[in-house]
């Protein structure tokens, strides 16, 4: 026998090439298709794909009432697009966990405004806890030391996109209030994998120019019960909570929060 011959009953079959593989399918994908049209030709054949339709239909149907079901479930419990401003004692309802480093956490949610039962009349009046905090060259300074005019009390951190989209709101009252409202941005130091550094950088980068602060021993923190942020405090000359925001702030918030800060220094 030759170097070149088979033996008996051996496959003589060569091996197909890819495209040869690609016809044969294609091939029987048609032959398929050819079978399956001319079932559905017959009156069985209609007959199931009208139960099909119908499935399909059906389906549908129950998807879109699922849907808006959904939508009212949603506008029932979505917070108001603006929220208005409520005094009183509102030291722990905050937005952002100050250990969540995404972004995109809680606090992306709308503003809203913490509840109390205090009203803002001087028997009930809620004085503002006392903390420690540091400014840009280490100097420590304490919340009573703005005693005597209105405080608006910003609790921040430079990974907090919330926190940071309220910022130039904040920059923009800042710069039309400052002469009557102490602002006191106090970032959140070391929560979170907050640094002074990261702090600072984006306070220069955005070319803000309101008063800065630093909670490098978390005296804030506690002194506020500080869990999550965004948070603001409205404080008048006295030293006592007048209202308190949670999340971040629109321009229309921040602006009603300053008119009941200079309002009442006025009154």
């Amino acid at each position: 026998m030759s170097e070149n011959e088979k033996p008996q009953g051996a496959d003589e079959t060569a091996p197909q090439t890819p495209e040869e593989r690609g016809q044969q399918i294609g091939a029987t994908l048609a032959a398929a298709e050819e079978a399956e049209a001319r079932r559905a030709a017959t009156p069985a054949g209609e007959q199931a794909d009208r139960k099909t339709h119908r499935g399909v239909i059906i389906a549908v149907v129950a998807f879109a009432v699922l849907l808006i079901g959904a939508g009212v479930a949603y506008n029932a419990l979505a917070p108001g697009a603006e929220p208005s401003l409520s005094g009183g004692n509102v030291v722990t309802t905050t937005e952002v966990p100050t250990d969540d480093t995404d972004p995109n956490g809680n606090g992306a949610n709308a503003a809203e405004v913490g509840t109390t039962e205090a009203d803002a009349d001087d028997t009930n009046a809620t004085a503002a806890p006392e903390f420690t905090m540091s400014d840009a060259e280490g100097q420590t300074l304490t919340l009573a030391d703005f005693r005597g005019k209105p405080v608006l009390l910003n609790f921040w951190a430079s990974w907090c996109d919330p926190c940071t989209s309220e910022m130039p709101a904040i920059q923009d009252a800042f710069q039309k209030y400052g002469d009557q409202v102490q602002f006191v941005a106090v970032n959140m130091t070391g929560m979170g994998g907050e640094t002074e550094a990261a702090a600072s950088a984006l306070i220069q980068q955005n070319g803000y120019t309101f008063p800065v602060y630093y909670d490098v021993d978390n005296s804030a923190a506690v002194a506020f019960g500080v869990t999550s942020i965004p948070q603001t405090y409205l404080i008048d000359a006295d030293g006592n909570i007048v209202a308190g925001v949670r999340g971040a702030m629109s321009e229309s918030v921040l602006e009603e929060g300053i008119q009941m800060l200079t309002d009442g220094a006025t009154s």
